[in-house]
């Protein structure tokens, strides 16, 4: 094995080890973000805004957007912190799945308050589905590799 070679395993290695830089940004991003908006609702119940207020289904779906994107954001900080600490590396694909899924769930439920029907939740609410597929998917995806990665003596 050349130095070449070795700066490439290297390198690669680096590249698939980074993945959870990447989450750990977008968990405390996550968190921002969505304890702003939950300021936010405070402030609409505070000044007792109409629209906020008079209307239940908008405020049931803004919470749990505000719920959501916030425990989500912690749950990516953890996998990140879980994937560093245990050194294991998931496929690419369920990374990819854990940050689309965690950042759609929230959005889709925070589109179907702000545009929704009578007694019903808005088209954006069918978002949240396919995030939920996606975050069980990342999770199972995450445990199996932590598991294919463990020695026994780290746990």
């Amino acid at each position: 094995m050349g130095a070449e070679d070795h700066r490439d395993t290297h390198a690669s290695d680096s590249v698939r080890q980074a993945w959870w830089r990447q989450i750990f940004f977008q968990g405390w991003l996550s968190i921002a973000v969505w304890m702003t908006f939950g300021i936010l609702l405070e402030g609409l119940l505070g000044f007792k805004t109409p629209g906020y207020l008079q209307d239940e289904q908008r405020r049931e779906l803004f919470r749990l957007a505000h719920t959501h994107g916030t425990f989500l954001g912690l749950v990516l900080i953890a996998g990140a912190l879980c994937g560093q600490r245990f050194k294991f590396s998931p496929p690419r694909i369920a990374v990819i799945a854990f940050k689309v899924g965690a950042a759609i769930m929230p959005i889709g439920f925070l589109l179907a308050g702000i545009w929704h029907y009578e007694s019903d939740p808005g088209l954006a609410i069918w978002l949240v589905p396919p995030a939920a597929l996606l975050l069980v998917f990342a999770s199972v995806a995450f445990a199996l590799a932590s598991r294919a990665n463990s020695s026994g003596d780290d746990y």
